[in-house]
């Protein structure tokens, strides 16, 4: 009769301890908070979208493609939301310059999800890659502001492409 309970007993301790290991484990904590509309994550809350405009034909410019002298590229703004938006493009060896807003070269200008960007940048024969970097903020600021920073606020988005 103590054989049967025992081995009960065994069993019981067994299973216990199966259900204690196998157990799924937890979700991590998530590592960027979720803000956005509806619950989307605010990693990449903005953005450019780039067509290539080469040869009069347009297409979205697909990644790692590279990009030739002559080339356009048209910028429309992606966002959840209106914003403060300005654009520094570094064609090569070139001096960086600003593409959007055309005619300031230090302040922001405000921009509305799906707007494209006037003046669309062309590609030059120089060599080394094109560098974009967008800036994006909720307020007014200059490229000094953002470079420094100073709202804590700022998203920077940079875009690398290849040269043929």
């Amino acid at each position: 009769m103590k054989r049967p309970a025992i081995l009960v007993g065994a069993l019981a301790f067994i299973v216990g301890l199966a259900f204690l290991v196998a157990r799924p484990s937890r979700e991590p904590a998530a590592t960027t908070p979720y803000l956005g509309e509806r619950g989307a994550s605010r990693v990449k809350a903005s953005g450019l979208g780039i067509a290539l405009v080469r040869a009069g034909q347009t297409k979205a410019l697909a990644p790692g493609t590279p990009l030739s002298a002559g080339d356009r590229l048209r910028l429309t703004v992606r966002a959840e939301h209106a914003r403060h938006l300005l654009v520094r493009m570094r064609d090569g060896d070139g001096a960086a310059m600003t593409v959007f807003p055309v005619g300031d070269a230090h302040a922001s200008a405000s921009v509305a999800p799906g707007d494209a960007l006037p003046a669309p940048p062309v590609i030059t024969a120089s060599a080394g890659k094109v560098i974009i970097t967008a800036i994006f903020a909720d307020h007014p600021f200059t490229l000094e502001d953002a470079q420094k920073n100073v709202a804590n606020d700022v998203e920077t988005i940079d875009l690398v492409m290849e040269k043929e």
